[in-house]
């Protein structure tokens, strides 16, 4: 059987209440070529599995279920179902958000066919609640819509999982390091722009849906940015010297953030362990970094938080 066009990369768990509506916003993409829904579903303790059957029954030879006897977590998860895709593109959509344009790929197709030199692009992405009401119009800041070499990538943008488009096969096996991430769509992306660059298309091509269910926006802020900072470690180690001072400048500002919140909620054996893992990868770098959050910690001077982002 010739491998399709396409193939859209879903990974679900506990999503019944959303993966018809995901499944649906692929279903209506309006091509001239073949495409593959890969579903990847993670042992859910819901009905999601079942839905996604009735719909695979619906529509034979269209829609693949990878699955397996017991639940593996999200990155391994998203491993298996991206290695069982087949097309010659990939596209990334997750079981709780879904396509608003019915043009998506199509479009995005047309740019990689005729633009060798861009090896993925996006678009722009609506966010919204859980019952589906738009509370925030764009997602993409208005400077990174535009072409994005992996400079930029790698600095620290990850563009819209659920809005990208990519070339499938120009990737080696991912490294070890690609399984202890929980960013894993940033790291990918990291990986792909090895091989060119990330086109911006104009437009709003799908919903984001921000819910207490969802893997990432379930976390508080604190959880992320210890996650986001275990991915720039990771990153700083798999890339080798290369984008050092780019990678550098968000893993201090992760570090520098998270003692200062543990310092002032008085989480003394958290804040020695994560100032001592600073303090490490520090003098192995010769981190200037340090010394001057150092010396305004001593000298109380540390801004009041709560968070924000770099």
């Amino acid at each position: 059987m010739a491998a399709p066009k396409v193939s859209v990369c879903m990974i679900t768990y506990n999503h019944e209440a959303f993966i018809a509506q995901a499944i649906e916003s692929v279903l209506m993409q309006k091509t001239d070529f073949a495409v593959e829904l890969v579903i990847g579903e993670d042992y859910s303790t819901d009905h999601t599995r079942a839905v996604i059957e009735d719909y695979q029954q619906q529509h034979p030879g269209k829609i693949r279920l990878v699955t397996g006897p017991h639940n593996v977590g999200a990155q391994p998860n998203f491993i298996r179902t991206y290695e069982a895709c087949r097309g010659q593109y990939v596209a990334m959509l997750e079981g709780d958000d879904y396509w608003t344009d019915p043009r998506k790929l199509r479009r995005q197709v047309a740019l990689l066919d005729h633009r060798p030199e861009v090896v993925m692009c996006f678009g722009d992405c609506a966010m919204t609640d859980e019952q589906g009401r738009v509370i925030k119009d764009s997602i993409v800041p208005e400077n990174f819509r535009r072409e994005l070499t992996q400079r930029d990538i790698v600095r620290d943008y990850c563009p819209p999982t659920l809005s990208t488009l990519y070339r499938n096969h120009v990737l080696p096996p991912f490294p070890a390091a690609f399984t202890t991430v929980s960013n894993g769509d940033y790291f990918l992306y990291s990986l792909l722009t090895e091989y060119g660059t990330a086109a911006y298309q104009p437009g709003v091509v799908a919903h984001y849906r921000q819910h207490g269910g969802g893997i990432w926006s379930s976390l508080d802020q604190e959880k992320r940015y210890r996650q986001n900072l275990r991915t720039k470690l990771t990153m700083l180690e798999y890339f080798r010297g290369r984008y050092h001072a780019e990678i550098m400048a968000s893993v201090n500002w992760y570090y520098i953030q998270l003692c200062t919140l543990l310092w002032q909620q008085q989480r003394w054996g958290e804040f020695r362990r994560l100032f001592a893992e600073f303090t490490r990868l520090s003098v192995r770098t010769l981190n200037k970094e340090l010394p001057a959050f150092t010396l305004r910690l001593l000298t109380g001077r540390l801004p009041l938080l709560p968070l924000s982002a770099p």
